[in-house]
């Protein structure tokens, strides 16, 4: 077994799948934006306290940057700004309700679009995967 030419094909198989995945569930085109606003959204949405600072070390982006990406989208109203609950001095960047609506619906199609692709395994290879992913996954963390 060459080990190397078959984590290759693995890992072209996953650029196949993020392909496949990409126009239909991306959901930019949706909302209107930028592909660095749908990043800070995306770290926004996922965070708990995200601040500023926060946004600029994920996106790996200047503080002036951070600051303008979270203006923009404060102003088409997909964030607000909140104070940070034991430091007055700061503001925590939370998703509006709108755009949590948004996500939401846009999540559901997604994990529609990733069972259809996960309906080629009878449920006893889909066990298997999801021991192995699972196995896969802990190593990484």
């Amino acid at each position: 077994m060459n080990r190397f030419k078959n984590i290759e094909e693995i890992i072209e198989g996953f650029k196949l799948v993020r392909q496949h995945l990409r126009p239909t569930v991306s959901g930019i085109s949706e909302l209107s934006l930028t592909h660095s606003q749908w990043l800070a959204l995306a770290v926004v949405g996922r965070g708990y306290l995200v601040t500023v600072s926060n946004l600029r070390n994920a996106l790996g982006i200047s503080s002036s940057a951070a600051t303008q990406l979270a203006n923009s989208l404060e102003r088409k109203g997909h964030i607000k700004r909140l104070k940070h609950p034991t430091d007055g001095r700061v503001s925590v960047l939370a998703l509006t309700s709108h755009t949590k609506k948004i996500f939401a619906t846009m999540r559901k199609k997604k994990l529609k679009e990733f069972r259809v692709l996960f309906d080629v395994f009878s449920d006893k290879e889909f066990i298997l995967y999801l021991k192995l992913h699972k196995k896969l996954i802990k190593s990484i963390s």
